[in-house]
């Protein structure tokens, strides 16, 4: 059974990421890593050091300087500093930033539920289940 699982696990994986890069195509003039900052910092809902994204995103703090400086002088971001250690910055998003960030999963959202609507009700049932019972069984193989 152990083997069977994997199997099916395995081939789950490429399924989905190979979807969400369909879902994904077109939805931000950003590069990949570009994006990918943004969201992190998207996500966690307070300002970051460097040295915290760096960590976070396992970037090489010489490779993320380049990149938070793009993105500050393209308006996505601002860097203050850090009142705690007066050697580190503070970044955060701008309104520009938060913005790209939602436009981005409106437009994911907009290319998933067009994809949606290929399946008849009983296969938007089917898979709604399905994707509950992994996340649950997932989420309990964590504990």
């Amino acid at each position: 059974m152990i083997e069977q699982i994997a199997k099916e696990y395995l081939t789950l994986i490429p399924n989905v990421f190979g979807d969400f890069k369909k879902l994904n195509k077109d939805s931000t003039e950003l590069s990949h890593m570009k994006n990918h900052v943004i969201e992190f910092i998207y996500m966690q809902q307070k300002d970051l050091n460097l040295k915290e994204i760096s960590i976070g995103l396992d970037i090489a703090k010489q490779q993320l300087t380049n990149i938070i400086k793009d993105l500050e002088i393209s308006g996505y971001l601002t860097k203050v500093p850090d009142t705690k250690d007066k050697r580190a910055v503070l970044v955060s998003l701008t309104l520009e930033g938060k913005k790209i960030v939602k436009e981005k999963w409106t437009k994911i959202y907009q290319n998933f539920s067009e994809n949606l609507m290929k399946l008849s009700d009983e296969e938007q049932r089917d898979l709604n289940f399905s994707l509950h019972k992994v996340n649950v069984l997932l989420k309990k193989m964590e504990e």
